[in-house]
């Protein structure tokens, strides 16, 4: 058996399990239901952006609810939840552990997350993902701001709740036969990213309570006519939020670590560099929130300190980056559909590092300041690695979930038409910025430049749709209709993998 894992019940059994398989399926099956659903709005923002003038949006209004909504999704109710999900059903397994610590305390952190989703949909807040005072705090109108707050707060309680279930897990349930110089670095990349939420995400969330009682007039935290300074907003926001793409970024390396090492048929070229390059990036992730304020109006020697902060994050992700390559080097490589993810997920890694290392110099950083530098270097991360990684795992758990094979060849064409749309859209954009078109824009100068280039990205955000839609259909077809797998190998690669969770029972 190449991966021992507890056979899940149908979706319609376990809506109230406890189990932490069951608990990880619905996880994933929510945070997908809520990619597609922020995906949509992400082709309604690119469809808008075709040509100068208004399209399909009417006005500037529509077009910033649709904007926060789209990111608010994708961030918090896709990228969050999805990494919860796999650690969820593989993180007992890898410590040989018959479940999370907390069951219930697991159970409860997930049905948390389905009515803020709620929340941020029947809102639609027009403030952008950051909820930037002064705005926010005096102007944003009707319920739909305090419906976001309210949401981030109850998204805040359940990542806390996650993480400490992750920590507990790991430290005090893990098998005393294994020691954690051995755990899988999938389990690592979950106990890393665990620690940032338990340090930053309480940060924000007192960031949100001064929002909320700076909007029913109580305080003026962030408010200049009352006293406030709407910079503290920022400096507390990105306390959280520059940590909290490290929180979405390691366990998508994770997940490399688990495909890239399988598919070349060798083992991982250094399992301490992997610990160490996971332990480097969280704490590092604190040392530079404050590169996204250079233009605030910070001091030199300010400056200076976080961009070596920013830049101190660069060796833990080359680590990463030769660990993969490394890896692969002589190896004997299956290219089936998760390696492909997997090694873009790599290459756009490494694109998208160089562009923020780029970023981080205060000069650089002047121009791109508030362009669409910032949208490409960042969606590079998000889409690139992040949801790289995330969905070539996606393909390789496919089989041991459902018993069956997807199809091959859709898995393939989806992999190849996702990896040409992300270098049209995000690549595009870096360029856009450099020519000096602004983000967060409903409309734009009709230069040349401009159109050609909004073109070129919108296309390919049209072709990233519809490779998304061939990846749905492969996963509904292929789960009901799909070939047997074989359940000891099923993409032929050969040899045994994980311990047995079972294979010893532990004294605790």
């Amino acid at each position: 058996m190449v991966l021992e894992l507890a056979k899940p019940r149908p979706i319609w059994q376990i809506m109230f399990s406890t189990h932490h398989t069951d608990v990880g399926l619905l996880y994933t099956i929510m945070s997908i239901a809520f990619f597609f659903m922020g995906g949509a709005l992400a082709l309604i923002i690119r469809a808008e952006l075709f040509l100068p003038g208004a399209q399909i949006i009417q006005d500037s209004m529509t077009y910033n609810r649709i904007f926060t909504v789209h990111g608010t999704t994708l961030i918090f109710l896709f990228l969050l939840p999805f990494a919860s999900g796999v650690g969820n059903y593989f993180v007992p397994i890898m410590v040989r552990y018959k479940d999370m610590a907390y069951p219930k305390l697991n159970a409860v952190a997930f049905w948390m997350i389905p009515p803020a989703g709620a929340l941020i949909w029947l809102g639609f807040a027009d403030f952008t993902w950051y909820a930037t005072p002064p705005y926010s705090a005096i102007r944003a109108p009707g319920p739909a701001a305090d419906m976001w707050i309210f949401a981030q707060k109850i998204l805040g309680v359940s990542s806390i709740l996650g993480a400490i279930n992750f920590i507990v897990t790991i430290l005090k349930c893990k098998h005393p036969d294994l020691p954690m110089s051995k755990m899988p670095l999938l389990a690592w990349a979950y106990l890393s990213s665990s620690l940032i939420i338990i340090v930053a995400v309480p940060t924000f969330a007192a960031a949100l309570v001064m929002l909320l009682t700076d909007r029913l007039g109580v305080t003026g935290f962030f408010d200049p006519a009352r006293g406030g300074d709407p910079i503290a907003y920022q400096h507390l926001f990105w306390f959280t939020f520059h940590p909290e793409v490290y929180v979405l970024v390691i366990p998508a390396i994770g997940m490399m670590y688990e495909i890239i090492p399988r598919f070349s048929r060798r083992p991982i070229f250094s399992q301490g560099s992997g610990i160490f390059a996971f332990v480097m990036l969280s704490i590092v992730g604190f040392s530079s929130w404050a590169h996204h304020m250079y233009s605030t109006g910070m001091s030199f020697t300010e400056k200076t300190v976080f961009m070596i902060g920013t830049l101190a994050a660069v060796p833990a992700s080359a680590m990463h980056v030769f660990n993969f390559v490394a890896t692969m080097w002589g190896g004997r490589i299956k290219f089936a559909t998760p390696m492909m993810w997997a090694v873009g997920g790599i290459a756009l890694f490494f694109s998208a590092g160089a562009g923020g290392v780029a970023n981080s110099a205060m000069p650089f950083d002047f121009i791109t300041h508030d362009t669409y530098w910032v949208v490409g270097h960042f969606h590079l991360f998000v889409m690139g690695t992040i949801a790289f990684g995330s969905i070539g795992f996606l393909y390789y758990m496919f089989p041991y979930i459902t018993g069956r094979m997807y199809n091959e060849k859709l898995g393939k064409l989806h992999f190849v038409m996702s990896m040409a749309g992300t270098v049209m859209v995000f690549y595009t954009q870096h360029v856009l910025g450099l020519a000096g078109m602004p983000r967060r824009v409903y409309d734009y100068q009709p230069y040349p430049e401009y159109i050609i280039m909004n073109q070129i990205a919108s296309i390919g955000a049209m072709i990233i749709g519809i490779s998304m839609a061939i990846w749905l259909f492969n996963m509904i077809y292929s789960s009901a209709k799909g070939k047997e797998a074989n359940m000891d190998d099923p993409f032929g690669l050969g040899g045994k993998y994980y311990w047995s969770h079972l294979a010893k029972t532990p004294h605790h």
